[in-house]
């Protein structure tokens, strides 16, 4: 409580000063009373929110809940795997809004996606005209999270770890124009037994998961979305 009363403290000291400089100079009060009016707003919101820390196995989120109602986030989230940040944005009243940042791994940005105009705003790799004549599907949120699931809930088949069977397996999925998940298919394979198991781990991909379709001179279109796993025998 203490640490409240000081932030509210300063604010208003804050606003007596401005008051009263703007009061000598002869400035219009309409933007005074807009600045108080906003700096009241500002606290109230801030201490109506509380804090939440969410770990689930490697992954750890941070966001904020409102306090008469916990099951409504509100404010700045960011999601962690191993201590590393891979997304980063804001949600009021439990929707996501403004520009989100997704990352892979090593914090490296894969793409901003701005939820107001629903369009990408950054691509690594791309500059904005690049963006303006195509971009690719791409699943909403860090693309580790697509790619962990497959790999968590995978189970190396015995036959094949006799075998001493690996390498890569690139698995595509058909994102339509809608952003739906519709299909799936190994654009490159290995071996049945780890074709096989890829596939059936895919097959059960949350239903919640949604997908950016791909988009050509700003028009949206089908697409793939490409998963590469590595098998190491």
């Amino acid at each position: 409580m203490i640490n409240t009363i000081t932030l509210m403290t300063v604010k208003f000291t804050t606003i007596t000063f401005l008051l009263k400089s703007q009061m000598r100079s002869g400035v219009n009060y309409k933007y005074i009373f807009s600045l108080i009016l906003f700096s009241v707003q500002t606290f109230y919101s801030f201490s109506q929110l509380q804090k939440r820390i969410e770990q689930n196995g490697n992954f750890r989120s941070e966001y904020y809940v409102l306090i008469n109602d916990t099951s409504l986030k509100e404010g700045a989230f960011k999601l962690f795997y191993k201590n590393k940040i891979i997304e980063n944005g804001k949600y009021s009243h439990n929707k996501k809004t403004g520009k989100w940042q997704f990352f892979s791994l090593n914090e490296i940005l894969e793409y901003e996606y701005d939820f107001e105009t629903g369009k990408i705003v950054k691509l690594s790799g791309k500059d904005r005209e690049d963006l303006q004549f195509m971009t690719p599907c791409l699943f909403l949120g860090s693309p580790l999270i697509p790619y962990l699931y497959i790999v968590n809930n995978m189970h190396y088949p015995e036959e094949a770890r006799k075998k001493e069977l690996g390498g890569k397996v690139l698995l595509a999925l058909k994102i339509s124009k809608n952003g739906e998940l519709w299909s799936m298919y190994l654009f490159q394979k290995i071996d049945p037994l780890l074709d096989k198991e890829v596939m059936r781990v895919a097959g059960t991909f949350p239903k919640t998961w949604k997908w950016l379709p791909a988009t050509r001179n700003g028009n949206k279109i089908d697409g793939e979305y490409i998963i590469a796993i590595e098998f190491e025998p």
